[in-house]
């Protein structure tokens, strides 16, 4: 067995860039389809995956395994390399939280009231609430 082929997603954070990433490859990258004669099944069953957290070992496996059945040697580099940048960029930018929608409904009216982004607002609450201690 060749290293790429044991290569696997782990964890929720690979799960979500390497969906992100291949739900954009339909639409925005077609170099990374040329050559696929299964591009349209590919799609099709891709569509059926969850893409709100938190998601548990059966997504992974899914995944992996649509991996492995559509992706080409050459496709798998590729999601490879967006997936390594991807994670890079998280550690160094920002942290992925998961609200109820009505918890981001409120939150971002709130915010956008006080003409502030949805994390300022988080910040300015979390400010608030340390000087009530």
């Amino acid at each position: 067995m060749q290293r790429a082929n044991r290569w696997r997603i782990r964890d929720e954070e690979e799960y979500t860039i390497a969906l992100a990433y291949l739900h954009r490859s339909f639409d925005k990258s077609p170099s990374f389809w040329r050559g696929s004669t299964n591009k349209d099944q590919a799609r099709e069953v891709l569509q059926n995956f969850d893409d709100t957290l938190p998601v548990d070992e059966s997504y992974f496996d899914g995944l992996n395994e649509w991996i492995s059945t559509y992706l080409s040697a050459e496709q798998l580099k590729k999601l490879r390399v967006a997936m390594r940048v991807g994670k890079s960029r998280n550690r160094h930018k920002r942290t992925q939280v998961t609200l109820d929608k009505e918890v981001h409904e409120r939150l971002s009216a709130q915010a956008k009231a006080l003409g502030l982004n949805l994390s300022q607002m988080v910040s300015l609450l979390l400010d608030q609430f340390q000087y009530k201690e």
